[in-house]
């Protein structure tokens, strides 16, 4: 098995140069061949829709030789939805690229991996990662559910920050909508450990904050009324 490269000490601003030179490689060799083997490029990122899945990966350069991938796999209506509760429908709009580098997106737990350890060249490099890319795609999608995403976050109690938004949202996906008005049910202070660290947080006209929680509890309480309007 390969070893991962490590960085040296101190580089010689020639070695920056070097460095900095060889991502800028690197990325243009990610960027062209990406289309071709139907991943799309932006920002850094690789990213593709595959059926109702988004999935992004975001590749670096080890050093010397070989590549780290960072890959993240969310439902297609995951976003949509956060957008929906937090008064955000405009992003509904952007590319679909937002969806990896946004900053009002969800992020599940990623899977860190290598690739091509023994690779210096930064082309091959490039399709060393678009293949390992796909190679885990492939695998994850065969078990990806809602109900695995839900069973793969803590329990309701350890549920701090953005684990918490995530898990109402994929429970509202599930059809959930009892549990995840439960999880709404906390202090709605910004201060609360529950809701800090998630970074969603809105500023109302009359100068008062609304948290994530409370918007949700919103969300749903006017889907239930407009579920018995249409009964």
């Amino acid at each position: 098995m390969d070893e991962i490269p490590h960085r040296p000490g101190k580089l010689t601003r020639e070695q920056q140069r070097a460095v900095k030179q060889r991502q800028k490689d690197f990325a243009a060799a990610l960027k062209s061949q990406a289309r071709a083997a139907h991943w799309r490029y932006a920002g850094g990122w690789i990213f593709r829709q595959s059926g109702d899945w988004f999935v992004d990966v975001l590749p670096w350069l080890l050093p010397e030789r070989g590549a780290g991938l960072r890959l993240l796999i969310k439902p297609m209506a995951l976003d949509p939805l956060f957008w929906d509760i937090v008064g955000a429908s405009e992003n509904h709009s952007l590319p679909l690229s937002f969806r990896a580098n946004g900053a009002w997106v969800l992020r599940p737990a990623t899977i860190d991996s290598q690739a091509g350890l023994d690779q210096a060249d930064v082309e091959l490099l490039a399709t060393e990662v678009l293949g390992v890319a796909d190679r885990q795609t492939e695998a994850l999608l065969e078990t990806m559910s809602l109900e695995s995403m839900l069973a793969a976050l803590p329990d309701k109690d350890d549920l701090f920050g953005q684990q918490r938004v995530l898990a109402i949202c994929l429970l509202i996906l599930a059809g959930q909508t009892e549990t995840a008005f439960d999880l709404c049910r906390i202090s709605s202070s910004e201060d609360h450990p529950i809701v800090r660290g998630s970074g969603f947080l809105t500023r109302n006209p009359d100068g008062s904050v609304s948290t994530f929680l409370d918007q949700a509890r919103d969300w749903i309480a006017r889907e239930r009324r407009g579920a018995l309007r249409i009964v």
